[in-house]
C-alpha cells in the first residue's frame, strides 16, 4: 500500500477526500494542517504522492510547494483560485495537475487522478518529434506524471523503437516530419497487429478537419493542435490511461469470473453461445465440447423431465429461475449446483437468451444427502420422510394423481435374526433395499428405510391400479429372491407384508396416512402375511 500526504487547512476537504479514500484501499492517507506538520510527516515517511493546497496560514508564499519538489514528492496542487499568477507559479513547481477545490466533482477528480498514478507510474510513452524544444517540453510534462519516455526523432526511428521496446504504452507523434510524416507513421503502426489498439495522439499546427478525418479514420486516437497547451495534453493523457485502466479492470474481473463462477449463456433456444472456465472445470467438458450444446449434456439422470418443463416455462415466461440442481460431469461424477436463470431481452423486449449464475453447493450437498440417507441400505431415512412426505402429498392431490403410502416389514425378521445372526440380517435389509428400490424406480418414486425392518414408499399415479400393481411387485420380488428363512413358516423364504393407502382428492394429514397403512399392514401380518392390504 502507498503512502499520500494530504495537506490542507479546511477539515471538510480533509474529511471529504478521506472518505473517498477510504472507499478503496489503495493509499494509507496521512494529513498535515500546516507547513511544519507536513516537515515532520515528511522525515518519518516516503510519500508516493501528495495532494496539497497552495497555501496555508504559515505558508503563504509557495513554501509548500518548494517543500514538496525538494522532497521529490509528485503534487496534484487544490487551489480556491486559477489565475494567471497562480498558474505561473504552479508550472514552476513542475506539479501533476492543479485542481480547483471549490466543488465536490473536482475533489473526486483528484481522488481519481491519485488512484490512475499507481497504475501509470513507470508506463513507457514514446515522443515521436524532430524538434528538441517540444521534445523538452513533453518530456518534463510526461515525467511529472511518473512516466517513462521514450524518443524517436523520426517516424523510421520510432518504428524501430517500438518493434525493440513491446512495452510503450502510448505514442504521442508529430504531424510535420521529414521523410516519414504523421499520417504515414501511422498508417505504419497500424499496419501489423502488434500495435493496433496502442493509443496514438497527434501533434499538429494544420487544425483543418480534411486533415483531422485522415487521421481519425487510419488509426489516431486523438490530437493536439501546436503550440501545446500543457493542460490540454494532461486532460488527454489522464483520458487515454483511464479508459485504459477501466478496460484493464474490467478484464482482471473478467477473468476472476470466468476461473471463479460458474456461468452459461445460451440462445432462445436454450443452445449454449458462452461458457466460463469455472463452468468446464466443473463440468469436465471444454468449451469447444459445450457450445452449440443444450444443457442436457450435464443432466443427471435422477432430475425429473417435469422439473426441467417447470423450469423452462418458467423462465420462457420472463421470469427469473432460482433453484438447486443435480447434474453430472463428463466423466460421470455427480455435483450440485444452486442455479439463477436470468432472461436477456432485446431492444424490442423479446427474449433474445439467458443467463445462467450457479454456486456449486456439491459439499453441502454430501453432508445433507448423508443426514437424510439411511447408512445400511442407502435409502432415504426417517428424518428426509418427515421432511418430504406432506410436500409430496399435496402434489399429488395438486396434480390430480392418486397417491398412494406403502409399508412393508419383513416378516418375523426378529426370529431371522435369532436364528442367522445379525449381520445375515443386515445383508437381509440390503437386498430387500436394493430389491424394492428396482422396482420403484420410477423418477416420482421415493423410498425410505424408516427403521428396523420397516420400509415406506410415497407413490403417485395416474390409475389407481397402478399403484396396486408395483406394490404386488414389490411383494413378489421379495419373494423371488429366495433368501433362506426356515422359521418363516409356511413360506422358508424372507417375505415381508405390506399395508397400502390410496387417497385421490382426499387431503388428510401425513400422520394419519401413516396410521392408517400400519394398520393395513398389521391386517396383512393377521391374515398369513407375505401379501398387500388396502382399504376396500
Amino acid at each position: 500500500m502507498q503512502k499520500l500526504l494530504l495537506i490542507d487547512n479546511s477539515i471538510v476537504i480533509i474529511n471529504v477526500l478521506k472518505d473517498l479514500f477510504a472507499k478503496k484501499n489503495d493509499y494509507e492517507v496521512f494529513v498535515a494542517k500546516s507547513l511544519e506538520e507536513a516537515k515532520n510527516l515528511m522525515n518519518f515517511h516516503k510519500f508516493f504522492v501528495s495532494i496539497s493546497n497552495l497555501v496555508l496560514p504559515d505558508a503563504l508564499n509557495g513554501e509548500l510547494l518548494s517543500l514538496l519538489k525538494a522532497n521529490q514528492i509528485p503534487t496534484i496542487v487544490l487551489t480556491s483560485k486559477i489565475d494567471s499568477e497562480t498558474i505561473s507559479k504552479i508550472k514552476r513547481n513542475e506539479v501533476i495537475d492543479y485542481i480547483s477545490k471549490e466543488s465536490i466533482y473536482e475533489l473526486q477528480k483528484a481522488y481519481r487522478l491519485a488512484n490512475l498514478l499507481l497504475y501509470i507510474k513507470n508506463m513507457e510513452v514514446l515522443i515521436v518529434d524532430d524538434s528538441a524544444t517540444v521534445i523538452s517540453q513533453l518530456k518534463n510534462s510526461l515525467e511529472t506524471l511518473l512516466l517513462n519516455v521514450n524518443i524517436a526523432n523520426s517516424g523510421k526511428s520510432a518504428l524501430k523503437e517500438l518493434e525493440k521496446n513491446q512495452k510503450i504504452s502510448l505514442i504521442i507523434t508529430d504531424y510535420h516530419m521529414d521523410e516519414m510524416n504523421g499520417l504515414e507513421f501511422i498508417k505504419k503502426v497500424r499496419k501489423g497487429n502488434i500495435n493496433n489498439t496502442l493509443p496514438i495522439l497527434v501533434m499538429t499546427s494544420d487544425n483543418s478537419n480534411e486533415l483531422k478525418v485522415d487521421l481519425y479514420k487510419n488509426g489516431a486516437t486523438d490530437f493536439l493542435v501546436k503550440p501545446l497547451l500543457v493542460e490540454e495534453l494532461k486532460a488527454k493523457i489522464f483520458d487515454i490511461f483511464l479508459n485504459m485502466k477501466q478496460i484493464t479492470d474490467i478484464q482482471k474481473f473478467t477473468e476472476i469470473i470466468d476461473k471463479n463462477v460458474i456461468i452459461s449463456s445460451t440462445d432462445a433456444n436454450g443452445t449454449i453461445t458462452k461458457v466460463s472456465e469455472a463452468f468446464c472445470k466443473i463440468s469436465g467438458y471444454t468449451k469447444e465440447e459445450l457450445i452449440g450444446q443444450n444443457h442436457k449434456i450435464v443432466r443427471h439422470p435422477s432430475m425429473s423431465t417435469k422439473f426441467y418443463d417447470e423450469l423452462w416455462n418458467t423462465i420462457t415466461s420472463g421470469k427469473v429461475w432460482k433453484g438447486e440442481i443435480k447434474n453430472i460431469s463428463k466423466n460421470k461424477e455427480s455435483y450440485w449446483v444452486y442455479v439463477v436463470i436470468e432472461p436477456v431481452f432485446d431492444n424490442k423486449g423479446n427474449i433474445s437468451g439467458f443467463t445462467s449464475i450457479r454456486e456449486d453447493i456439491t459439499d453441502k450437498k454430501k453432508i445433507y444427502e448423508l443426514s437424510i440417507t439411511d447408512g445400511l441400505t442407502s435409502l432415504f431415512n426417517r428424518r428426509y420422510f418427515n421432511d418430504s412426505a406432506t410436500v409430496y402429498m399435496q402434489n399429488c392431490l395438486r396434480d390430480n394423481a392418486y397417491f398412494g403410502f406403502l409399508i412393508l416389514d419383513i416378516d418375523n425378521f426378529k426370529k431371522y435374526n435369532d436364528t442367522y445372526g445379525h449381520q445375515k440380517g443386515d445383508t437381509v435389509l440390503k437386498k430387500v433395499a436394493d430389491a424394492i428400490k428396482e422396482v420403484f424406480k420410477r423418477e416420482e418414486d421415493l423410498v425410505f428405510r424408516l427403521g428396523g425392518e420397516e420400509f415406506g414408499i410415497l407413490i403417485s399415479a395416474k390409475k389407481e391400479d397402478d399403484i396396486k400393481l408395483l406394490a404386488e411387485k414389490a411383494r413378489k420380488s421379495i419373494e423371488s429372491l429366495g433368501i433362506e428363512h426356515k422359521n418363516n413358516k409356511p413360506y422358508s423364504v424372507v417375505t415381508a407384508s405390506f399395508g397400502l393407502t390410496i387417497l385421490k382428492d382426499v387431503n388428510k394429514h401425513i400422520d394419519e396416512v401413516y396410521s392408517l397403512s400400519d394398520e393395513l399392514l398389521y391386517k396383512a401380518k393377521e391374515r398369513g402375511r407375505n401379501q398387500v392390504f388396502f382399504a376396500p
